[in-house]
């Protein structure tokens, strides 16, 4: 977790340490070969000091440095307007192989079906060779702004962003057929996700939280509740889990899968496998939601979550109002949901169940001496 590896001093961007273990670090020590392709969005440029791929566990690399709004050039205002109105050439930012800036600026339009056909062609290639294999494939899209190639231009009948999904949903339907047609489709476990919510404050460009609060820099459901699909046909029986488990856990879990040994050191990451392969309870019953700066905005035990700090992600009008930013809150009291039944967070209930308060204040104390504690 960000808040243990930078020692609490930190916001939204900082940037991973050179001497970090990663997921790609992880396999590559148990011997198989890694590819990163896609956006890398260690907050920066590799010329400013960010940690290459190749640096940190992976032996191939073909993507973006950083995110796609990044290089944005000054005459493009920050707004809706403003990126909705922009083309891909007004961001200006490179697209690498390996270490080597192939394309300036990059043509945005066309990086979903790039990314899939390197995706697909490096696959083939470690099938071929009969290497095992990590691929961790990360769209820039449908990070705003959003762009599609044309032949996804009015595939869909939700404007923009639905054609944005579509060529997503294609590009890893590409993927499951390489493994499919290759007949390693039984020996390898695919994970979808994303990383955050919906961006509410682009609107249509944005996506929606469906029965969730809010989205994106927000602690509200909407903002963290992400898709978590695994598939491993023959392996994993097809269930919907509504335990709790997040991205972290990751780490853990697939290294428990392969073998993999872990860094020793202090992790947040839980092994999932057991819930995976069998069935079995989460392991997880708690989770913590940082926001900017490091600051603790809200902590889920069970069913329950406590809001310490909170904003709306649709403010007013201006450069910062307009994210949100104008509106942050701190509670005290603190704000309790229960989201077996509360998915929308409508309904404070901290009146009612000072017991379940004090208890998640109990488990929050902990998980600071824990932080304190780390090496």
């Amino acid at each position: 977790m960000p808040v243990r590896i930078q020692g609490g001093e930190l916001n939204r961007w900082s940037n991973l340490p050179a001497d970090e273990t990663t997921i790609g670090d992880v396999f590559q020590a148990a011997g198989y070969t890694t590819a990163y392709i896609g956006k890398w969005g260690m907050s920066g440029r590799f010329e400013a000091g960010v940690v290459h791929p190749n640096d940190a566990g992976f032996d191939y690399f073909y993507g973006v440095e950083e995110f796609n709004d990044g290089g944005r050039r000054p005459e493009i205002p920050h707004t809706y307007e403003g990126i909705k109105n922009a083309t891909s050439d007004d961001f200006v930012f490179s697209l690498f192989r390996q270490k080597e800036a192939i394309e300036t600026p990059t043509h945005q339009p066309t990086l979903t079906r790039r990314y899939t056909e390197e995706s697909v062609a490096w696959l083939k290639e470690q099938i071929d060779a009969e290497s095992p294999f990590f691929l961790y494939l990360g769209h820039t899209m449908p990070h705003v702004p959003i762009f599609r190639s044309p032949e996804f231009e009015g595939h869909s009948k939700a404007g923009l962003y639905g054609d944005v999904i579509e060529e997503l949903d294609w590009s890893v339907g590409e993927v499951v057929a390489a493994l499919e047609e290759s007949g390693v489709a039984e020996d390898t476990l695919v994970v979808f996700s994303s990383d955050n919510g919906p961006w509410l404050t682009y609107y249509d460009l944005g996506g929606s939280p469906g029965p969730f609060r809010d989205g994106k820099h927000t602690a509200w459901e909407g903002g963290f509740r992400v898709p978590g699909i695994f598939w491993w046909p023959g392996t994993i029986e097809p269930a919907t889990i509504d335990d709790i488990g997040v991205q972290v856990d990751l780490m853990a879990t697939l290294a428990a899968i392969a073998g993999a040994d872990l860094p020793e050191r202090e992790l947040d990451s839980l092994d999932l496998s057991g819930t995976l392969l069998h069935g079995t309870p989460s392991p997880r019953n708690e989770w913590f939601y940082y926001g900017t700066r490091g600051r603790l905005w809200a902590y889920r035990v069970g069913d329950h979550k406590l809001v310490l700090e909170s904003w709306e992600s649709l403010g007013g009008e201006g450069e910062l109002a307009w994210r949100g930013f104008d509106n942050e809150q701190v509670h005290d009291p603190p704000l309790l949901f229960d989201l077996s039944t509360d998915l929308g967070e409508r309904f404070d209930i901290a009146a009612e169940h000072p017991e379940i308060v004090e208890r998640i204040e109990d488990a929050i104390r902990e998980h600071r001496e824990s932080l304190n504690a780390a090496p």
